[in-house]
């Protein structure tokens, strides 16, 4: 196990309660938005002439760390020396991997951009191979002795935690000789995602297609989820065809590449001495394997809700039978529509005051220090997500187009920055980050709360039946979908630990089944959804195992929000407290100290149960208005 940079990226890609909206007809160059639009990462780096001098003097400082070599054993404070001045290097590593990230993300196209990210994930990569040696000697210390090194140099004690973690993970740890050769590794093995990303967000070609005016506009990932809400059949048939049928042409390039991917992770866990890759993502998390198996068993059998609630959809949309494009179409038409920066950031606000005056502080000292990066341009990253590091701005980035999916996203994406915000401002750096498992809780609660908002204002049964199936349709995206995608990942992880082979076609059956398991007759699946695997940029994450979590956080987000909304400030102040511990505890514990049991089934079932009464609400609203 590894002392880890802190600058865990979070991606979020569910867009929800979008309507139809008037898009421009071409995604702009970044030079043409205006500034109060773009984050401002001139607080890390002014420019590459800065960031290249940090980079040479990490990279002398990396080969210095060898001096540690053989220390760690000796005595408290040379224990604490050899610490601090990894956590230094650590943090200088991280700050110039980030800021190359966020540069490259901007515009996709730019290759001296791409070259210097390419440059920091080798730095990170050589960061991992002098400091391999720290993990073996710590765990060499007897307990008798750390406990005595602990105690004669009190500025140790801070790290008892963390000690603790490196203790749980012994059985999986290898000799200092073996932990560098993995460490050299880490950067090939980990290519797969760039390799994913260059192709689909600067080498894939999507065509132009006709819209609800019947004038010819190009086809783009950020619009992709606006022309699939349109009220015109056609116009959503069109965006769901052309968009797959270009992964489809890529399909044999994408699952080799994902093969790769599943086989290097498959090999480090073998390597680890774990049962499977499963495995160790879980336990390396400290996540029990039987979250994520009861997660996906528990959720199979309570697909009755989703597939009634599809039902209803077919019949509200007066179809024959429901097609794929015609999952996110609006049952009911929006009554907000093109929604400006401004009016979203101040809804946003509104919903979230329960959280109190301090967080909605930094809720504005975020728009007016230049962390939101908010409108598409021409080869920006697609999706939305939030990224730092422990002495950085919490940035996130979006592609907003003024759908209240977008509002939603914007909720979510902040949930994630002033999570990162609270616990680099409480902890100190080794628990400066925050497991992913945790990760999604401050996102979804954030979710949770505005819809809750804006169910309790809606002023019409309309605008009400307009906003639970938003609701349902958020549920069905980051609950159902998601566990969908986890059983997807935990099947094609054992396919090839059983010495099987990841192909296109292999992987296309795998996921057609999967589909037909979840949603059943109440969807026909055009066969070109059987290529939906290919799109999904989660399933290439280094940590691995990754979506499962949305699924369990949006079960923990319902009760959290549930309990801000009708249990005051104490209420409040436990998830405040979630927000600002960091790593120093686990993931499990923190949720239980919050008020929720993710190790039990329960949260799931009460997810469920929600979603089933949801829908029964939904249901009762339409018969009135049929009535």
């Amino acid at each position: 196990m590894n002392l880890l940079i802190k600058f865990n990226i979070i991606f979020f890609v569910m867009a929800l309660f979008c309507p139809l909206i008037v898009i421009a007809k071409e995604a702009r160059e970044r030079s043409d938005i205006s500034e109060e639009y773009k984050w401002d990462l001139s607080s890390m780096y002014a420019n590459k002439v800065s960031w290249k001098k940090d980079f040479d003097l990490a990279s002398e400082r990396i080969s210095g760390l060898e001096k540690f070599r053989g220390s760690l054993k000796n005595s408290g404070e040379d224990l604490l020396t050899a610490i601090q001045a990894r956590e230094s290097i650590s943090q200088l590593v991280g700050n110039l991997y980030v800021y190359a990230g966020l540069k490259s993300n901007e515009d996709t196209r730019i290759g001296d951009n791409a070259a210097r990210f390419s440059e920091a994930q080798t730095l990170y990569a050589h960061y991992q191979e002098a400091t391999s040696f720290y993990t073996p000697e710590i765990l060499a210390i007897p307990d008798k002795k750390l406990e005595h090194m602990l105690s004669e140099t009190r500025e140790l004690e801070i790290y008892r935690h963390f000690f603790n973690e490196l203790k749980r993970m012994t059985p999986y740890t290898l000799s200092e000789s073996e932990e560098k050769l993995l460490a050299m590794a880490s950067d090939p093995l980990g290519r797969f995602q760039g390799v994913f990303s260059a192709l689909d967000n600067a080498d894939l070609e999507l065509p132009k297609i006709r819209d609800e005016e019947e004038e010819e506009v190009q086809l783009t990932q950020a619009r992709y989820g606006a022309y699939l809400r349109s009220e015109v059949r056609s116009v959503r048939e069109s965006a769901w065809k052309n968009l797959f049928i270009a992964y489809e042409k890529l399909g044999n390039t994408l699952a080799a590449n994902y093969e790769g991917h599943v086989k290097s992770q498959v090999f480090l866990a073998k390597a680890r001495g774990f049962d499977s890759a499963l495995q160790a993502a879980t336990y390396s998390n400290a996540i029990p394997k039987a979250v994520y198996t009861n997660l996906v068993q528990t959720v199979q059998e309570g697909t009755e809700p989703l597939q009634r609630y599809l039902e209803l959809r077919r019949k509200m949309l007066k179809v024959d039978r429901l097609e794929i494009w015609d999952l996110y179409a609006p049952m009911i038409s929006p009554s907000t529509n093109n929604i400006s920066f401004t009016k979203a950031k101040t809804l946003v606000a509104e919903a979230l005051a329960p959280l109190g005056d301090d967080y909605l502080a930094l809720y504005w000292k975020g728009f007016d220090e230049g962390w939101v990066d908010a409108f598409e341009n021409q080869g920006k990253r697609s999706g939305a997500y939030s990224w730092g590091t422990y002495s950085s701005k919490p940035y996130l980035s979006m592609n907003y187009e003024g759908t209240l999916g977008d509002v939603s996203t914007l909720a979510h994406e902040y949930g994630h920055s002033l999570h990162s915000y609270l616990t680099r401002k409480n902890q100190p750096y080794v628990y400066g980050d925050y497991r992913t498992f945790i990760a999604e809780v401050a996102s979804m609660t954030n979710e949770a709360i505005l819809m809750q908002k804006m169910l309790s204002e809606a002023d019409s049964p309309k605008e009400k039946a307009y906003l639970l199936q938003s609701y349902l349709d958020e549920f069905r995206g980051g609950f159902y979908r998601q566990t969908s995608f986890a059983d997807f990942e935990m099947q094609a992880h054992a396919l090839v630990e059983s010495g099987g082979a990841l192909t296109k076609d292999s992987l296309n059956n795998l996921y057609a089944s999967i589909f037909d398991k979840y949603y059943g007759n109440a969807v026909y699946a055009d066969s070109l959804n059987a290529s939906e695997w290919s799109r999904i940029p989660h399933f290439l994450r280094t940590d691995n195992f990754y979506v499962y979590q949305y699924a369990t956080s949006f079960a923990a987000a319902t009760a959290l929000a549930k309990n801000i909304l009708k249990g005051g400030e104490e209420a409040r102040k436990t998830f405040l407290d979630l927000l600002k511990s960091g790593n120093s505890d686990y993931p499990i514990e923190l949720l239980k100290k919050a008020g929720v049991d993710m190790t039990t089934s329960q949260p799931i079932y009460d997810t469920i149960e929600t979603f089933s009464r949801l829908v029964d609400e939904l249901e009762n609203i339409l018969s009135s208005f049929e009535g």
